[in-house]
């Protein structure tokens, strides 16, 4: 029996399939558990390697997401940080070391899918900030003095005090 034969059988069962460090945690009905512990057991390298394949799969295709989802706001600057002040760059920087480590550990079973989203969340978070840093006031002209508030949204010069439309980086194309 092969790998992906018995994660489908486990599936049609009842039962879901995580990697745990080296081993595989099933999750699901007792009884149905106890039956196919035995078939997991031998097959347990194999199986690993395989959930920890369809994790990385997962995960390539949400981080894919999460810079379309930018690069459709911010358009296709997202590898530079001209004009941004340094801890704001920092800031990104440090939020995507956290999510890349827990990309990976999601990846081995060590953490929940919750932990790596909860991060990677945190990094397109950074990214707007550094990305909000980058606007001109129309008003005053003054770069990189963007605030957001957090009440509406609404967007302020931190120079001129004043809710003038801001001029963003280009916009991306369209979100199909």
């Amino acid at each position: 029996m092969t790998a992906s034969a018995i994660i489908a059988l486990c599936a049609a069962r009842g039962l879901r399939l995580a990697p745990a460090g080296d081993g595989v945690h099933v999750s699901g009905p007792k009884a149905i558990r106890d039956e196919l512990r035995e078939v997991v057991r031998q097959h347990k390298t194999e199986l690993v390697g395989l959930l920890r394949a369809q994790r990385q799969e997962e995960v390539s295709r949400v981080w894919a997401a999460a810079y379309g989802r930018l690069e459709c706001q911010f358009g296709s600057g997202l590898d530079t940080s001209d004009g941004i002040a340094q801890p704001v760059v920092n800031a990104w920087n440090d939020a995507e070391t956290d999510a890349e480590h827990l990309s990976a550990e999601y990846v081995a079973g060590k953490v929940q899918r919750a932990d790596f989203e909860a991060a990677l969340s945190a990094w397109e978070a950074a990214v707007m900030r550094a990305m909000e840093c980058r606007a001109t006031c129309s008003d005053c002209g003054t770069r990189a003095v963007v605030l957001v508030t957090t009440d509406y949204g609404s967007k302020f010069c931190r120079a001129c005090l004043r809710p003038a439309p801001l001029n963003s980086p280009p916009k991306g194309r369209a979100h199909a």
